[in-house]
């Protein structure tokens, strides 16, 4: 018993969250993990799910225990990479909104409600051929790897995510300052996109802000699609793409250029 709780302060953090399945392969089970509880040394959170207790866990805890522990791929998407990678300059809320990217019908366990101060949201990629893992990195946050989309992913995922989770007025503005994307991998993520909707709303975007990396881009090798199709809700129709998108973007390139 004191070997297991030696382990648990050597190889452990406060706050560090802890599956029952996972400290079972470290040798505790499960009748240890209550009677740490009891002695203060872990919090429980949800039934199976631990944490060191000295700290209140936060999102990258969380994202941490799902990457390490969970047995399921899962990696940090859209918004909430572009935060960490400094392409976005919105404030911190109180409360962390977090984008996680899932496999088809693979859902967020219900122990993550139980993290103080976060706002989970799900995303998939399920349109996109291509294995993601080309285009992950993995990034330090409060001394902890965690696994992210690179930016160009992250940009694929906000226009994939357009209006469901980010507004469109917002997702303009985030590409904006995405100047130094790699059209080489952006090539590569359209071309293996088979959501006609996504690519539609992500070369708008594109093309609305004139980065150069959207010059390189090969559009005859993007699924398009044909026909009109609905983004925003009582927006204007864009006859280059023919989405409809809020009538404040829909000024020409040519328009943009007069100011």
């Amino acid at each position: 018993m004191r070997k297991n709780i030696n382990w648990l302060f050597l190889n452990t953090y406060p706050g560090q969250i802890m599956l029952q399945t996972w400290l079972t392969s470290q040798g505790i089970e499960r009748s240890s993990s209550s009677k740490y509880v009891k002695e203060g040394l872990l919090k429980r959170l949800d039934t199976g799910v631990y944490c060191r207790a000295g700290k209140e866990p936060g999102w990258v805890d969380a994202v941490h225990c799902l990457q390490t522990q969970w047995n399921k791929p899962v990696h940090v998407a859209g918004l909430t990479s572009l935060n960490l990678q400094g392409s976005s300059h919105y404030l911190e809320l109180s409360t962390a909104r977090i984008w996680l990217n899932l496999p088809p019908r693979v859902y967020l366990p219900k122990w993550l409600e139980h993290v103080p101060d976060v706002k989970w949201y799900s995303t998939a990629n399920n349109r996109l051929a291509s294995a993601d893992n080309a285009f992950l990195k993995e990034i330090t946050v409060s001394s902890l790897k965690i696994t992210c989309s690179s930016a160009e992913l992250a940009a694929y995922e906000v226009a994939n995510n357009v209006p469901k989770l980010i507004g469109f007025t917002h997702a303009n503005e985030l590409f904006q300052g995405l100047i130094s994307l790699n059209p080489k991998k952006l090539q590569l993520i359209l071309s293996a996109s088979d959501a006609v909707k996504t690519n539609r709303v992500f070369m708008f975007l594109a093309q609305k802000n004139q980065h150069k990396w959207f010059d390189r881009l090969k559009v005859a090798q993007i699924k398009m699609g044909s026909g009109a199709r609905q983004i925003e809700a009582g927006g204007r129709l864009d006859t280059d793409y023919q989405i409809t998108v809020p009538a404040s973007l829909i000024r020409s390139i040519r328009e943009d250029e007069q100011f």
